[in-house]
């Protein structure tokens, strides 16, 4: 294997040694008699935090200009680009995700352990290059989800999400292997490269059932990416699992995966879609579907929680319409739209641990730490606290795609590079669709302005210490993330172009 190929793996080899040493060096600690069996979370936040920029600081430093492959794994500049984006994102939301940990009273440090091998192998996804090394990675990132999904033992709710996804899990991961199966039985061939050069040339007419038999199997692969990305019909195991897990598990679950999935969904299409218009005509409704489903159930909830889940697989089913148009253009406006929903979703899920945790300690709302938050709880919020209900204004219009906010520019440009490819029904459709999100959205808003609770209000200004917000990390992370989401529709092209080169990388890979 070439040097310099390995050399541009040196972030993910850091990550694994690093991980090997937490499993052999932290235990001596949290298993010391002489130390009174102390809680290390202060330590390990600090080993995950400088582990994070360790590996942030090396994939800068690394000077990938053209494309090295293997069989299995390929790298470029516009792959390296995005592991940074990933790692930027993981470095975030640690401090959001050892607050929702103490939160919840999870004492057990192995949960960041088995957060680094789930990141690990989202990192090595984005450089997949083969179906058996896309197959191992989804299956080693499952097994950690399972695990943090039914991470608090003390909460039926959790062991029940636990075995939910592992149960589902396994199942389309069945599905998975045999699509590989199919295709590699067909063709004999289970690499990227290879595929996309076997696909380009139609079978001839005495081969006409091999079309078929390659159709189905590529068919089951689109699946599983679907089941992955909570697309409808294959959503049903996401909004249990995701409520029932622990909420720093939650914030995992709908935070990392998207990038990893969607760049290797469009990687994926892009070898399938020029020859099978079945696929893209599968994508196309199940996108829509998708938006409905997740619109329209978002309006019934009563749970903050549940609300975000439904209104993430709404989201996600705006992306799943652009990917069936594989453009250069639509891959760029993607890529927009994900960074877009990641700074928001980061922004909710700090905001909700922020509440949550000032609710907990106080016994405002809540008298458990697994309790769920009602949206009733954020009864005339303004009253208390304006800067903070001012801030969830601009979280949910920029979800809703209003403007003068980035998360509009995002759809705009999925939009447009719809409307290059001549879909014009689906664009009318979409836009129409998306309309119905803005409901449930205005209805947080009105709920934190207008609709008041005296006796709660009251108890409010006298128990909730946050009328003047200290200035901590969490608190610098929102300021950052809300002048983000505004600078970014004022000017969106610096962001256009750090993604020009991972848009180029994926759809030339």
């Amino acid at each position: 294997m070439d040097y310099y190929f390995v050399k541009s793996f040196t972030p993910e080899i850091l990550l694994s040694v690093c991980i090997l040493l937490k499993l052999v060096y932290n235990p001596f600690f949290y298993n010391s008699i002489s130390k009174n069996f102390p809680l290390i979370e202060v330590e390990i936040f600090a080993q995950l935090s400088v582990i994070l920029f360790l590996s942030i600081v090396l994939s800068f430093n690394l000077k990938n200009e053209f494309v090295q492959e293997t069989f299995l794994f390929f790298n470029s500049s516009g792959i390296i680009n995005l592991k940074i984006l990933l790692f930027i994102v993981c470095f975030f939301i640690t401090s959001l995700i050892l607050n929702s940990f103490k939160v919840q009273k999870l004492n057990l440090s192995e949960y960041f352990t088995i957060f680094l091998l789930s990141l690990i192998s989202l990192i090595l996804l984005l450089s997949s290059f083969d179906m058996l090394t896309v197959y191992l990675l989804i299956e080693m990132q499952a097994l950690c989800f399972y695990i943090l999904a039914g991470f608090d033992r003390k909460s039926a709710f959790s062991t029940e999400a636990g075995l939910k996804y592992f149960i589902s899990g396994s199942f389309i991961s069945g599905i998975f292997l045999l699509g590989c199966v199919i295709i590699y039985g067909s063709l004999g061939t289970l690499n990227f490269n290879s595929l996309s050069l076997l696909l380009t040339f139609s079978l001839s007419s005495d081969l006409g059932f091999l079309n078929l038999i390659v159709l189905f199997g590529c068919f089951l692969i689109t699946i599983t990416f679907l089941f992955k990305l909570s697309a409808v019909p294959f959503h049903y195991w996401s909004p249990d699992v995701y409520e029932g897990s622990p909420l720093a598990s939650t914030i995992i679950f709908s935070i990392l995966p998207k990038i990893s999935y969607f760049v290797l969904f469009i990687r994926w299409l892009s070898i399938v879609l020029p020859n099978m218009t079945v696929i893209q005509t599968f994508l196309i409704s199940s996108g829509i579907i998708t938006i409905l489903v997740g619109s329209f159930l978002a309006i019934h909830q009563k749970r903050f929680k549940r609300l975000v889940i439904y209104s993430s697989i709404a989201q996600g089913g705006f992306l799943i319409a652009g990917t069936s148009v594989n453009t250069l253009e639509s891959i760029l406006a993607l890529l927009f739209f994900i960074v877009i929903y990641i700074i928001t979703s980061t922004l909710i899920w700090l905001q909700f641990t922020f509440f949550y945790s000032s609710s907990t300690k106080t016994n405002t709302f809540l008298n458990k730490s697994n309790s769920p938050v009602f949206l009733s709880a954020l009864s005339n919020f303004f009253q208390t606290n304006k800067i903070w209900a001012v801030s969830f204004i601009i979280i949910f219009f920029s979800l809703a795609g209003l403007p003068p906010l980035s998360g509009f520019f995002s759809k705009i440009l999925v939009l447009l590079s719809i409307i290059k490819t001549q879909l014009f029904s689906l664009n009318l459709l979409l836009i129409l669709i998306s309309a119905v999100s803005v409901f449930y959205y205005l209805k947080v808003i009105k709920t934190i302005f207008f609709e008041l609770k005296i006796s709660q209000l009251k108890q409010l200004s006298f128990q909730l210490g946050i009328g003047t917000l200290f200035f901590d990390l969490d608190c610098l992370i929102i300021a950052l993330f809300l002048s983000l989401l505004i600078f970014l529709f004022l000017s969106p092209n610096l962001l256009l172009l750090l993604l020009e080169v991972p848009a180029l990388s994926i759809a030339f890979f």
